[in-house]
C-alpha cells in the first residue's frame, strides 16, 4: 500500500507556548535560511495599532483570536517563510488546519519552571496578569497540549538549548523533513 504524504509548502511555522523563543529563534532561523521571518503577534500589534495587551483590553480574547486567524489565513498563499506564533493560535481548530497546510509545524516545548523564568518580570502577557502566574501557566498548558501535538510535525524540548542550537537542529530537521514530503 502506499504512503500517503503531506505536500506542504516550503516553510517553517513555530508554535508552542508564550516565552519559548518563537519569535526570537524564528528571525535566526530565517536569516540562516534565507527566508522571510513573519511574527504573528507583531502583524496584529501592527494592524491594531496598539499592542497584544490593548487589543486584549479592547477586544478581549476571543477578539483577539479572530484577528489572528485572520493573519494567520493571509500567510497560506506564500512560501519560504519561518512564522513565529502566539501560543494560543492553536485554540482555534481551523488554525491548526492552517498551520499544517502552511508547511513544516515545529512545536517548542518548555518546562514550566523555564516559562516563569522567562515571564516573572514581563508584564506584557495578558493571561499571565493573575494572582498566580505560575498556577495559569500550568493550566494553559495542559489545556492547550493536545492542541500542540495535534498541530506539530515536530516536538523540540528547549530549556537546556541556546538559540542557536535550536535554529541549527531545526534547520537541519527541516531539510530532511522537506526532503522527504515534497
Amino acid at each position: 500500500m502506499a504512503e500517503i504524504i503531506r505536500r506542504t509548502p516550503m516553510n517553517l511555522i513555530l508554535i508552542g507556548f508564550m516565552a519559548t523563543g518563537k519569535s526570537t529563534v524564528g528571525r535566526v532561523l530565517a536569516r540562516g535560511l534565507g527566508f522571510e521571518p513573519v511574527d504573528t503577534d507583531a502583524i496584529i500589534a501592527r494592524r491594531a495599532g496598539k499592542p497584544i495587551t490593548g487589543i486584549f483590553e479592547d477586544l478581549g480574547e476571543e477578539g483577539f483570536r479572530g484577528i489572528e486567524s485572520e493573519v494567520l489565513q493571509g500567510l497560506l498563499s506564500r512560501e519560504r517563510l519561518v512564522i513565529s506564533t502566539g501560543g494560543g493560535i492553536v485554540t482555534r481548530e481551523e488554525n491548526i488546519k492552517d498551520l499544517r497546510s502552511l508547511g513544516m509545524v515545529i512545536w517548542l516545548n518548555a518546562s514550566v519552571d523555564a516559562i516563569i523564568a522567562r515571564v516573572v518580570d514581563n508584564d506584557e502577557r495578558p493571561l499571565l496578569q493573575t494572582d498566580d502566574p505560575r498556577k495559569s501557566v500550568e493550566e494553559l498548558l495542559e489545556q492547550r497540549l493536545d492542541m500542540y501535538k495535534e498541530a506539530a510535525d515536530e516536538r523540540i524540548d528547549i530549556d537546556n538549548l541556546s538559540c542557536d542550537e535550536l535554529a541549527y537542529g531545526i534547520a537541519e530537521s527541516a531539510r530532511l523533513w522537506f526532503a522527504g514530503n515534497n
